[in-house]
Parts: structure tokens; sequence; C-alpha cells
């Protein structure tokens, strides 16, 4: 019985996974329009049902399972429009499925009940976490009256009420916070859409203008000397014409780009056209970040060839670019962490292990993969709880870190749950086992407290490695 209710819980979270991507593009919450809370609530009837054809069998006509958390959700999120659609649906679905009968009747019901209650509380001015638990235990004590009129046996009754609270107080707390993060990161993903299009208008709309009204158009002779300067001179650089007439370009820009500016210059007077980006010093002192097109033209009065440059203040969308960058280096960096620990995820331990094994191959040294788990963590986390669980990963991960910190190429990541790793190139066998045993006396030395291991007192690590050598 608690394998299946797991399950539900699992299925549910996993349906949540499927339904923010599918939908991430119609995302739900109060405001949403009318047409996105129908749908929303149409999704969540569906994973009522669904949650129902996975339903425990309790006796000969009494099932079980956690389908008013569709609809809780459903509340939560969306209001009570979405909640009383799936509630609705749930209901029909229940009659549908198990035939009508006494127990289909109580279901239903109890879920048309669920969703108005819900919905009414979905009105309320509280937090959205604190509705969630309240929705929780409503759906909770509805789904109790129905298993007191339907089950007779005292004991059986006090062994589902209980399992059916435990299981469904938790898969709700997940469930909610999972859902949390779900909707957070579609809107996080769709901010991030909507700076980069406002950004490419933003830079589109400053080309128009500039190209009509305030770019400076400068004249060079074939030494860039200055022969000719519009009168957006003062807007962009703030120099008056007399002060730059005569005087070569190289004199204003920052010596980083003068190199990079002289190979636009001629690569214009050779091939005719050329684009260069550059800092230039204006009559403050100050460096503005200016983007020219050059092209040059050929006077035949004298044979002589003249750039003409059209120059315009790009600092601002410079600016812009580098904090755009800095953000997707943040994201990038986040993508390859672990949440809980701090430490690499899975997905860097895939990509590091198909590098270092290339690397491996074409240098013919050895590496070395150590992996390891706690001892009886489900147990731990079973008799402490799932928050000391999280810190006890989280003062391993601490610890093992900071004893391989010294060694920059070594690789620690959390494979998953309860499991570490450690890519360790270039090196041997009996330098593995060194490692390992490093690592096991590492955590020893923590003596965190384990009085559920069936091996100790404290927490221990299963640890095991393997080293492999491509030959020639």
């Amino acid at each position: 019985m608690l394998k299946d209710f797991v399950s539900n819980g699992a299925l549910l979270i996993a349906s949540f996974s499927i339904m923010g991507v599918l939908f991430k593009d119609k995302p739900i919450n109060p405001s949403s329009p009318l047409s996105s809370k129908l749908y929303w609530g149409l999704c969540f009837g569906v994973l009522g049902n669904i949650l129902m054809t996975f339903s425990i069998q309790i006796n000969a006509t009494t099932i079980a399972d956690l389908r008013h958390l569709a609809i809780v959700i459903a509340a939560t999120f969306g209001g009570y429009i979405p909640a009383i659609l799936a509630a609705v649906l749930i209901a029909a679905g229940r009659i549908l499925l198990f035939g009508m009968n006494e127990s289909s009747l109580l279901g239903a019901i109890g879920a048309v009940l669920t969703g108005i209650l819900c919905g009414g509380i979905a009105t309320l001015n509280c937090s959205r976490t604190l509705k969630a638990f309240i929705m929780n235990l409503i759906g909770l004590l509805i789904v109790s009256i129905i298993f007191i009129i339907r089950i007779d046996n005292f004991p059986t009754l006090k062994n589902v009420l209980t399992i059916h609270y435990l299981i469904s107080l938790i898969g709700g707390f997940f469930a909610y916070h999972f859902f949390v993060f779900v909707v957070k990161s579609y809107e996080v993903q769709n901010q991030l859409k909507h700076n980069v299009m406002k950004l490419k208008e933003t830079e589109e709309r400053f080309r128009l203008i500039a190209e009509y009204s305030s770019d400076m158009i400068t004249m060079h002779n074939e030494k860039a000397e200055y022969i000719y300067i519009s009168p957006a001179v003062k807007e962009i650089i703030h120099f008056e014409y007399t002060e730059l007439l005569g005087k070569k370009m190289e004199v204003f820009i920052h010596p980083d780009d003068v190199a990079q500016t002289k190979d636009m210059f001629e690569k214009a007077l050779h091939e005719g056209v050329a684009e260069s980006t550059y800092r230039y010093r204006t009559s403050k002192g100050d460096y503005v970040w200016i983007e020219s097109t050059l092209k040059s033209v050929h006077f035949e009065e004298d044979g002589s060839k003249k750039v003409i440059i059209v120059s315009r203040n790009i600092t601002d969308r410079k600016l812009t670019e580098q904090k755009l960058q800095e953000a997707n280096q943040l994201l990038n960096q986040l993508s390859y962490l672990d949440g809980l620990t701090g430490i690499a995820n899975r997905r860097y331990f895939d990509e590091t292990l198909e590098k270092a094994w290339a690397n491996s191959s074409i240098s013919h040294t050895p590496i070395t993969l150590i992996m390891f788990d706690i001892d009886y963590f489900k147990k731990y986390n079973d008799t402490y709880g799932h928050l000391t669980g999280d810190f006890c990963l989280q003062s391993i991960a601490q610890a093992i870190n900071n004893q391989i910190a010294v060694k920059s190429h070594y690789t620690f990541c959390r494979y998953g749950g309860e499991e570490f790793a450690l890519i360790s190139p270039s090196t041997t066998m009996e330098e593995g086992m060194k490692i390992a045993y490093q690592i096991q006396g590492t955590i020893k030395l923590l003596k965190i407290p384990h009085i559920s291991s069936d091996i100790a007192d404290i927490v221990t690590l299963s640890i095991g490695f393997a080293t492999m050598v491509q030959q020639l």
C-alpha cells in the first residue's frame, strides 16, 4: 500500500514537469486569461483521472489516491476556475472509470466539494503556501470522511488514514514546491527572452535614429588625418571642429585599440569597405565606445584616396551586452552546480568524464573514477528527517571538496541522491585507492551520528573505484 502511495506522488511530480515543459507559453496565475485557466483546469482534471487509474484498492468497494492534490495545485496557482473544472472532470472520471455505485458517487461528490472549497480558499488574502497547506488539509478531511463511511474495520481504517495523511502531506509539500520551481523557472526564461527582444528593438531604433540624425561623419586622407568632421562631433565625442582637423585618428583612440583600428583603416583603403569598434577619448578625458563604418573613395582629380567614416556612440549597447554576457555566464555556471551541496552536478560529471576519457585516449595516461554513497541513508532520513539529511549531504560534500581542493585536476560531483563521484585524470590504481581511503577517513572524522545504521553509530561511506589505461 505504501509503495503505491509513493508511486502516486512520483507520478504527480513527473506530470508537473511534463506540463511545465509543454505549456510553458501558457503560464498559470490568478491574473491569467480565462482561456489559460480553462486550459490548465482541463490538464489538472486529466492528471487527476490518471492518478485514479493508479489508485490503491483498499477493499472491494474503496480506493485511495492523491487526486485531490491536482485540485489543490490548480486552486493554489490558478484560482477557483481551474480548481472547479479539474474537480468536475475528476468527478466525472470517477464514475466513468469505476461505474455508477456508492463508492464512485462518494468519490465524485468528494472531488466536487474539494474543488468548491479550494476555489473559495484561493480567494483569501494570505500567502500562497498557507493556502496550499489549508487546501491539502481540507482535501484530506473530505477523503477521511469517505473512508470512515466506506471502511467498517477500525484497524484497517486507522492504517489507511495514517498512511494517507503521511504521504499526502509529504507529497503535497514536494508537489507544491516543485510546481513553484517549474513556474519560476519558466518565468525567468520568459523574462530573459523578453529582455533580449527589448534589447534588439532598442538597438534597431537606435541605429535608425543614428543613421538619419546623429551619426558623426568624418573624412580622412591616406594618413588617417581628419580633413572633414560633421557637426555631430560635439554630441558624440564633445570636440570642436578645429580641435580634430589635421590630426590623426590614433591620437584619440584607446592604446589597446590602435592596432586593430589601423588594420581596419588599411583594409578600407585597399578593399573599399571595413568596420571597426573601438574606444575613443572625448574632450572630457573619458572613453566612449564608437562603432564605425569605413568606405574609401577615389578622387580622380588628384588620384588620391579618401576614407569616409560614419561613426556612432554605442557605449550604452556595449554596457548592456556586457551585462547580458555576465548574466548568461552566471546562468551557465549555475546549470552545472548541484543546488543542495554547491558542488558539480550530474550534467557536469557526464561532460567532464567524456572529456577526460578523450584526453586519456590521446595521452595514454590512466584515468581513475571513484564513486561512493552514504551507507543506509534512507534510514538516516527516516530517523533524523529530510532537512537533517540535506545538512548531512552538504557537510560530506564540503568536507571532501575541501580535501581535494588542492588537486585542481580532480572533478568532484554529486552523482545523484546520496551518491558522489570523483574523476581523477592521470591517477593510477594505487593513487586511487589512497584517495578512497582518505575520503573514507575524512567522513569518519566528521563523526556524524547515525543510530539507524546497521554497521556503525556514525555516518559511513561505501566506496568503489576503477582505473583504466588505453594502450597504444
